[in-house]
């Protein structure tokens, strides 16, 4: 069983940068299909890849004392 996903928000690119840099508790997650996330080099420096269809089962796994940024590009 899924659980809820309270809280869910937008950000821009610049908010997510100024946020790291501050050290701000946040575990970044690439949510992109395989093909995508290994064709573009341009992934965010830290970002864990999750491939979106993933997170329901590993919902459980991720991080709860930290925000979590799921991007896809």
């Amino acid at each position: 069983m899924a659980e809820s996903i309270n809280n869910v928000g937008r950000m821009t690119a610049t908010e997510l940068h100024a946020r790291l840099r501050r050290g701000e508790r946040i575990a970044v997650l690439d949510v992109r299909r395989r093909e995508a996330w290994s064709a573009d080099p341009g992934r965010i420096p830290g970002a864990s890849w999750l491939p979106l269809e993933e997170v329901p089962q590993r919902v459980r796994h991720l991080p709860r004392d930290t925000q979590l940024v799921l991007y896809c590009s």
